[in-house]
């Protein structure tokens, strides 16, 4: 809280939370904006055939799918088309010589990102047609309705994929995770309301209880994910320095802050979004189906069979995003380079294994703290009684990490906004003393 406030005291950084507040609001609005083209009825109940990857595509446009809104999609193609150009810029030796050329580099990737959301939109959009198909108006002629639809719903999912662009620079956090805690969030009062409902069988008393009880252990497990997402090893780094006459040069030592959840939240959105890739399609292009393979990928999210494909991906794109943030390889070098080593740890091939085998406890230490808050609920979701609690590990890890994540941004903005009055000060009195 008190971050918060002294955000809202400074001009800089408040005029990014209200910025975000604005983004986030407008796709709130957005959601209800019908998709025209669309008989409002026969389309919810297409939607209701998407099974469990509905609700999860639902809480990644705030609740548009199920108000069958222009953003019904949400921001999960643009998802798609982020990992895919990822995968594309590692594989194409020309793209990835442009991603590590700076500012440049990374504006013309931006540009390639931007035009992948476009295609992948329209894409979806026309998979999204297709499932409608027979939710048509019939106040339309069927041609004019289904192309209205497929543009409605392909800008409005472009639309969020720029949303998400401009709280990556404008806002504060990373634009995915605003949009993604303010999709649960939402979700919260109504899920509430489920388990009231679900309890309210034994009685109006045991329902309240139980639902106080559900809201005091969802309270015990955020605390218990913010504590890990603050839990850090501090890793201290001596520089040798070299004296010269009256001088001394060499760098000053060092104490950089290794945090346990290096990947921070990314490994679940993005699990997510590659596991439930061929479920969505079969999702929007065949709803309803009784077939049972397409019952089966359209709630493969809350089967027992889901679990060990979320776990081996998990643990994928943690190592995979750790490795972006802490490479013990490039630390070796640089504090070779620089003359420096590790306290208590010898220079040379010592240091290199220790980093080494720091990297790997703290990756393991992330991935049993993400399987265990995430694949309990989905576990115990097979019992009849606890049904509809799949998601409920995900949806916790991703607000505690997601707050986590807006509180560190705020700091280091506060920070900055510190060291530039400090040094406009100090640029005044050296003025001042020059007169």
């Amino acid at each position: 809280m008190s971050t918060l406030r002294d955000s809202l005291n400074t001009e800089e950084t408040k005029k990014k939370i209200l910025f975000t507040f604005l983004i986030v609001s407008i796709l709130s609005l957005l959601t209800l904006v019908p998709v025209p083209g669309l008989n409002r009825a026969a389309a919810i109940s297409r939607v209701a055939g998407w099974g469990s990857v509905g609700l999860i595509i639902d809480i990644l446009s705030i609740k548009a799918l199920e108000n069958i809104s222009i953003t019904s999609l949400g921001i999960y193609p643009f998802l798609v088309a982020s990992i895919v150009m990822q995968i594309v810029t590692l594989a194409v030796p020309k793209l990835r010589n442009l991603a590590q050329a700076g500012d440049e580099g990374t504006k013309v990737i931006t540009k390639y990102t931007r035009i992948a959301t476009i295609v992948s939109s329209v894409i979806f959009a026309v998979l999204y047609c297709v499932g409608m198909r027979g939710a048509v108006t019939g106040s339309l002629n069927f041609w004019v309705a289904i192309v209205i639809c497929g543009i409605s719903v392909a800008v409005g999912s472009a639309f969020c994929g720029w949303c998400v662009e401009l709280l990556n620079t404008k806002g504060i956090g990373d634009g995915l995770t605003i949009i993604i805690v303010a999709g649960i969030l939402r979700n919260i009062p109504f899920e509430l309301y489920k388990s009231f409902g679900n309890a309210s069988i034994f009685g109006p008393l045991s329902a309240v209880l139980f639902t106080f009880f559900i809201i005091l252990l969802c309270a015990g497990i955020l605390f218990f994910i913010i504590l890990i997402n603050m839990g850090e090893k501090k890793l201290r780094i001596i520089f040798s320095k070299r004296t010269v006459g009256m001088k001394q040069y060499g760098m000053q030592n060092q104490v950089i802050p290794l945090k346990v959840t290096q990947a921070g939240i990314t490994p679940i959105i993005y699990t997510l979004t590659v596991t439930l890739l061929p479920s969505s399609i079969i999702a929007m292009v065949i709803p309803g189906s009784d077939a049972a393979w397409a019952t089966a990928w359209r709630n493969l999210p809350t089967s027992l069979s889901y679990i060990p494909f979320y776990i081996v991906f998990v643990v994928f794109f943690t190592y995979i995003f750790a490795m972006m943030q802490f490479n013990p390889f490039d630390m070796s070098n640089q504090i070779k380079q620089n003359g420096g080593y590790i306290q208590g740890i010898k220079p040379g091939k010592p240091t290199s294994q220790y980093l080494m085998a720091l990297y790997n406890n703290l990756n393991t230490t992330d991935c049993a703290y993400l399987v265990l808050v995430s694949v309990v609920p989905m576990a115990l979701n097979a019992i009849p009684a606890l049904n509809g609690i799949a998601f409920g590990g995900i949806a916790l890890l991703l607000i505690g990490g997601g707050f986590i994540e807006m509180k560190t941004l705020l700091d280091n903005a506060l920070k900055a906004e510190e060291d530039k009055l400090k040094q406009a000060g100090k640029d005044k009195r050296r003025k001042n003393y020059k007169k």
